[in-house]
């Protein structure tokens, strides 16, 4: 099996169910907390952005498990 690329990615139709699936929400973060997502995001090779979202998940899923 070939690895997708961006072009593939470019290629793809939009999810019709993402404005029902996603919530977009906007939050301010503060330059020094920046700072950090981004060194640990250039060192796996990815956005800070999709790090903080991969958090905001992980810390979602905890709080769904605690009882």
């Amino acid at each position: 099996m070939r690895e997708l690329t961006a072009e593939d990615f470019k290629k793809a139709l939009p999810n019709p169910f993402y404005d029902k699936l996603v919530k977009e929400v906007i939050v301010p973060v503060d330059r020094e907390d920046y700072t950090i997502f981004e060194e640990i995001a250039k060192s796996n090779d990815e956005s800070p952005e999709s790090l903080m979202k991969r958090c905001l998940h992980t810390s979602a899923k905890r709080l769904q498990e605690t009882p």
